[in-house]
């Protein structure tokens, strides 16, 4: 089909306008973007043929270096535009290690005589009358459309309300719109203290510094209330203070303590929603839950009841004034966005979906808007439309509308995040520290560090979120213990997420997974990136043969609809560059006899969910598991021979601990800093194979101010 003269045809039941670039799917058209159908055109020049990924690339990208996971994302994006669904396709089928197939039914588009049946002298009448009534509705639709929209919102930066040591974060604005309140680092950055900014005299009042670390305020509908977390190093309780009165007087206000609440890794905001009701997050059965707390105020703020909610996993979540609860969760790799109706059954309705999680979120003051922070701050319809309003030089940690006018207060900053290295001596009765280092520079994000087997050498993820040139920087550095500096391996594509790294047993490469299930070989002396792995949706098991030869893994098949998905072992021969299938139909592999724990690593699907549940049996008698375990979620852990290093936080300090598997004793390494506010990056300890040398990501630092856009309306000519 010569589809460079392609203007319009039909796809199934959706029409395709390549000239227009749209396609109109059940009666509705949506806007396409030029590569989708592109690609779209590729297919249909081999329709009934498969077409080979590298072809794709040539085609789509000629004469630009991209990664394999940048067709596999192209082709999700045309699946979502065609509204086609991978696992019963109707239009594009993955063709495994091939490439995709055009399946859909393939017409030429109705034209308008298409659809004219002949007239007859008994359908003239009929025809004359619809033409009025057509004439009449076609004059009301014009002066519809000729009348003034409604206003829309655009928005311009305003000014910066604070700039101070630390960070200030937990944002939240009062009912009318005067006051935003936010907590803010001490002097020493190691606790919060409770401040208010106010907008009618630009101002910003202490409120709180008790000593104690004063998080997460938030204001009683009515205004009247200050709510909010107060930690000391043993106990969290969630206290409120009356604030009717000047601001001035505030911070003599009497505290009143509601309840005891969980020393967990940082807390999550406080939902205050009617006049007796504050949702919140409760660690319970390993997992986060809703939590709701019923409240009475007669004589002074009393709890009088605690109930967890539905089966929500909040990692963060935001409840506006109709009841409505905007959720953010993960599951199986994937970052959902749902909108639940609290008052009536609880159902999620997903409105975005994503691979990164894009904390925080919160809605927006109109109805059907929602805004996303992390990498940039961005406002949403229910319909995915995106408004991107502001590309912080680093990161966006916290938000705030404002219910009254629609401004959004952003808190934006910087992190520091070092790698440091520890070697152990273990001849004594408890492990000693022989040498401590720090491995890498402030200059960047260095995460996801990994120690090969021999303890030689650490492999690490350095990352700059943004910088003054407006990209983000992804590089992959290599560190000889021998060396003093580090150096460059390799530069990621902008498409590629990291998700760990994985040392042959030689040390002479390095196994990079991404969060899209793609996997990409690094030797250490060419320097190269080359992808071994991709296409599949879910991937398992990966690891090195002992000789550093081959790599094994397992995937995921899809017989057919009706078949239930079957596991297959597959190898990638480093010296043939190719992947084999070495069985079919084989047991999911994990944890058993012939596969210890420190024997699994971070490519294991129940990887994480069997270090929580050794852990959590074996310190459950010394440690409350609604601290182990959110710790364990913030730092993941590192498993060697002999035991497990983890990171245990208590308040905002972190501590490194091993637990020696074979005398069963839990010791404690170090302090590792303090970690006063969680910021979306991957924190995890990495160790040689004997437990001697080991790296681990430490935060030595969070910067972030306040800074103001003011909401403008905007009125469509």
């Amino acid at each position: 089909m010569p589809t460079p003269e392609l203007k319009q045809l039909l796809l199934n039941d959706v029409l395709v306008d390549f000239t227009a670039l749209k396609v109109k799917v059940a009666g509705r058209w949506c806007a396409v973007e030029a590569k989708q159908l592109m690609l779209l055109k590729l297919l249909l020049e081999h329709q009934g043929q498969a077409v080979p990924r590298d072809i794709i690339m040539d085609k789509i990208w000629p004469e630009v270096v991209v990664s394999d996971n940048s067709v596999s994302q192209l082709v999700t994006q045309l699946r979502k535009s065609l509204k086609d669904d991978k696992n019963t396709a109707l239009f594009i089928r993955t063709v495994p290690r091939v490439g995709y197939q055009l399946i859909a039914q393939v017409s030429d588009a109705p034209t308008l005589l298409d659809k004219v049946t002949p007239a007859t002298p008994r359908t003239s009448v009929l025809f004359i009358t619809l033409g009025l009534i057509f004439g009449t509705i076609i004059t009301l639709v014009s002066q519809y459309l000729l009348a003034p929209k409604a206003p829309s919102l655009n928005y311009e930066y305003q000014s910066r309300i604070t700039s101070a040591p630390g960070a200030e974060v937990f944002l939240r604005y009062s009912p009318n719109g005067r006051y935003l309140a936010f907590s803010q680092s001490n002097e020493q950055q190691s606790q919060f203290d409770l401040a208010v900014y106010d907008q009618q005299s630009k101002t910003v009042h202490s409120i709180k510094n008790s000593g104690y670390s004063e998080e997460a305020p938030v204001w009683s509908p009515d205004g009247k209330w200050l709510a909010y977390f107060r930690y000391d190093p043993l106990s969290c309780d969630i206290r409120v203070i009356p604030v009717s009165n000047a601001i001035e007087t505030w911070r003599l206000s009497p505290e009143f303590k509601l309840t005891r609440c969980q020393q967990r890794h940082g807390p999550t905001k406080l939902h205050w929603v009617d006049e007796n009701t504050i949702y919140t997050t409760h660690w319970q059965d390993e997992q986060p839950r809703l939590v709701k707390y019923t409240l009475a105020f007669t004589p002074t703020p009393t709890l009088l009841e605690q109930q967890i909610v539905g089966d929500f996993k909040p990692i963060t979540f935001d409840i506006n004034k109709h009841n409505k609860m905007l959720l953010l969760e993960k599951d199986q790799g994937w970052f959902s966005v749902s909108e639940v109706d609290l008052t009536q059954s609880l159902k999620r309705t997903e409105i975005k979906r994503s691979r990164h999680s894009h904390a925080p979120l919160l809605f927006d003051s109109e109805d059907n808007y929602y805004w996303l922070g992390d990498d940039a701050l961005r406002r949403y319809d229910y319909q995915g439309n995106e408004q991107l309003v502001h590309q912080p030089l680093g990161f966006v940690a916290d938000l705030a509308v404002n219910p009254q006018t629609g401004d959004i207060a952003h808190a934006e900053g910087q992190a520091r995040v070092n790698l440091y290295q520890i070697e152990l001596d273990f001849t004594q009765d408890l492990p000693q520290i022989r040498n401590a280092v720090q491995l890498s520079s402030s200059a960047r994000m260095d995460i996801l560090p990994a120690v090969s087997p021999d303890g030689q050498q650490s492999a690490f993820i350095s990352l700059q979120r943004r910088g003054i040139t407006g990209f983000t920087h992804i590089e992959v550095w290599l560190k000889h213990k021998q060396r003093k500096t580090a150096n460059l391996i390799a530069t990621l594509p902008s498409d590629i997420t990291p998700k760990y790294l994985l040392f042959s047993p030689n040390g002479d490469n390095v196994l990079l997974a991404d969060e899209q299930q793609n996997v990409y070989l690094i030797n250490t002396f060419s320097r190269r990136l080359v992808p071994i792995i991709s296409g599949f949706e879910q991937l398992n098991a990966v690891h090195w043969s002992p000789d550093s030869h081959s790599i094994y893994y397992q995937v995921k098949k899809q017989q057919s609809t009706n078949e239930q998905a079957q596991w297959q072992d597959w190898r990638y021969d480093i010296q043939q560059m190719s992947n084999s299938l070495v069985a079919d139909s084989v047991k999911f592999e994990t944890l058993d006899e012939e596969h210890p724990l420190w024997q699994l690593n971070s490519s294991y699907l129940e990887h994480d969910l069997h270090v929580r549940t050794y852990l959590s049996a074996v310190l459950e008698q010394q440690l409350p598991l609604a601290q182990l375990l959110p710790s364990l979620e913030l730092f993941k852990p590192a498993v060697f021979k002999h035991g497990i290093y983890y990171v245990l936080r208590q308040g905002h300090q972190l501590l490194l601990y091993c637990y020696l598997t074979e005398q069963k004793r839990n010791v404690f390494i170090k302090e590792l800093g303090v970690y006063g506010y969680d910021i979306d990056i991957n924190l995890n300890i990495s160790s040689s194979t004997d437990g001697r040398q080991v790296v681990f990501s430490q935060v030595d630092g969070i910067e972030t101010d306040i800074l103001l856009h003011k909401a403008v309306k905007v009125v469509s000519p």
